[in-house]
């Protein structure tokens, strides 16, 4: 991974494949467009050089997965890599405890990153209102209706060809996989 590329955001969003082995960690990737993978040991050399990092988001399967003991680890896949006390890891990570649709997962990426945007909720509650408004079936006027908003052309919108969800995308299956672990502000 080019880190040059990153180095100065504070978002890093990658929608790709994760395999994790609880207790196999050398066995544990995220699979890179390119088919190479990102080892445990690369995301930690990462995190050492990226050190502005304030949210990762891993939006694609089953990326929050972590062991099935029932203490905790199962939330702790290869998102926890990235999330840490010291000060070279992100504050925060959202990833997904199942296999997630690609378009609705788009919807829900687009419509989170469109709330965050407007400064007015936390990290948490722009997931939240994202994922309720895959719950309701809202359109994005509506869903800018309910958040007080005023609909103008400088408004985020949906990328051209990326229809609303229907009403499929109300079961929980779409939009309920994404956690948000560490800082919610």
């Amino acid at each position: 991974m080019r880190e040059s590329i990153v180095r100065n955001y504070r978002v890093l969003h990658m929608a790709a494949h994760a395999a994790f082995g609880p207790s196999r960690a050398q066995e544990s990737y995220i699979v890179m467009g390119d088919g190479s993978r990102l080892t445990t040991d690369d995301i930690d050399d990462m995190n050492r050089r990226l050190n502005n990092l304030h949210l990762v988001i891993l939006s694609a399967c089953q990326t929050a997965l972590g062991g099935s003991d029932g203490d905790g680890s199962e939330i702790a896949g290869i998102s926890s890599y990235f999330l840490g006390q010291r000060n070279s890891r992100a504050e925060t990570v959202i990833a997904s405890l199942w296999a997630v649709n690609d378009l609705s997962t788009s919807v829900l990426m687009q419509r989170f990153y469109a709330i965050l945007a407007t400064g007015e909720f936390t990290k948490a509650e722009a997931l939240r209102q994202a994922q309720l408004s895959l719950l309701y079936g809202e359109d994005v006027d509506a869903l800018s209706t309910r958040l007080g908003e005023t609909r103008t052309d400088a408004s985020p919108q949906l990328r051209p060809g990326v229809e609303p969800p229907d009403v499929g995308h109300r079961h929980p299956f779409h939009w309920a996989p994404f956690i948000l672990i560490g800082n919610g502000f």
